[in-house]
């Protein structure tokens, strides 16, 4: 067996030698993502795993060159799949997969972390460093506030237990009731009732047609006038127009994006929102990097090239998202 392995990051190399050695495939890695220029390249292998960038979203002709180039898959190398064109994949009759679960801690901790810095003012003290005197903003404890998750998957709810350990008020809304939380003390409650009775509020859902811009105007009027947001999911699940018009109007004490609205992945700085964003102190912006450690890249490589190696060998894979 022969797999074609794009976007691949100096890091991921050595994950992907030990892989392809450990299960006798060969596997071919390039750094490029799939294009145009390249997907030609497909045609010799039996598999591919990329991310799909946003052409994958309109443009037939890929998945035409992939179907006649003799690809039954397409192995998405993240959790998100958003950029599939359903239709097309299985007009092709593509099967798709990724990677729903992996070093859950990664981004656990840095949304952890991104709410931390937001109570502690420290993005005014990183962008207002040469005026803002030392004890000018005060900060709050996690003791003393109530705390919205936006989605109680595995990786909402690791949140959600973590934060309640650390002494905070905890509320949830999730589509599936979760018991094991409310053991703990968490509190389910609607969407409406996240909006308005939380401090912060955490975003941990997928991008959808249910979700996309659901963070929009009216919504984001609901929440606090001094609430705080942060978002380690999907950019499109904000209306960044209508989070940015809030923001001129003074709402938010701070707000903590990994993932921006029309994101080209980790070109932060080219994004059409950024610079709007930074104009205000309280903001913080990371390259979605919240789930960049070495467990989490290592744990994508090896499933995205499990599931791949499962639909060439058996036609199916326990993270298929459509056969």
């Amino acid at each position: 067996m022969k797999i074609l392995f794009y976007n691949v990051a100096d890091i991921e190399k050595s994950f992907i030698d030990h892989w392809a050695k450990s299960n006798n495939v060969t596997v071919k890695t390039l750094s490029v993502p799939i294009g145009y220029d390249n997907i030609e390249l497909t045609r010799d292998y039996d598999a591919v795993v990329f991310y799909p960038g946003k052409a994958f979203l309109t443009d037939e002709s890929l998945y035409v060159q992939l179907a006649q180039n003799g690809m039954k898959q397409i192995s998405v190398k993240s959790t998100g799949y958003d950029n599939i064109n359903f239709t097309f994949a299985e007009k092709y009759h593509l099967s798709i997969t990724n990677v729903p679960n992996y070093s859950p801690e990664s981004v656990a901790h840095f949304t952890i972390m991104s709410i931390i810095m937001l109570l502690r003012n420290i993005p005014i003290y990183l962008y207002q460093r040469q005026v803002a005197h030392r004890k000018d903003f005060i900060g709050q404890e996690l003791t003393d506030l109530t705390i919205g998750i936006y989605g109680a998957g595995r990786l909402g709810s690791l949140v959600a237990k973590t934060l309640k350990y650390m002494g905070a008020r905890v509320l949830i809304h999730s589509r599936t009731n979760k018991p094991e939380l409310e053991q703990l003390g968490i509190e389910s409650v609607d969407f409406k009732t996240l909006l308005t009775a939380s401090d912060v509020i955490s975003i941990h859902v997928p991008l959808n047609e249910k979700t996309y811009h659901l963070f929009d105007f009216d919504n984001l009027s609901l929440m606090k006038q001094d609430a705080m947001l942060v978002n380690t999911a999907r950019g499109s699940i904000i209306d960044t127009n209508a989070l940015i018009e809030h923001l001129q109007q003074g709402k938010f004490k701070g707000v903590a994006l990994d993932a921006l609205e029309d994101e080209e992945f980790f070109e932060i700085t080219a994004n059409p929102y950024y610079q709007a964003l930074m104009a205000f102190d309280n903001v913080l912006i990371t390259p979605h990097i919240a789930y960049f450690t070495q467990a989490a890249v290592r744990d994508i490589a090896i499933t995205a090239l499990d599931n791949a190696r499962d639909i060439v060998t058996n036609g199916k894979s326990e993270n298929i998202v459509l056969n």
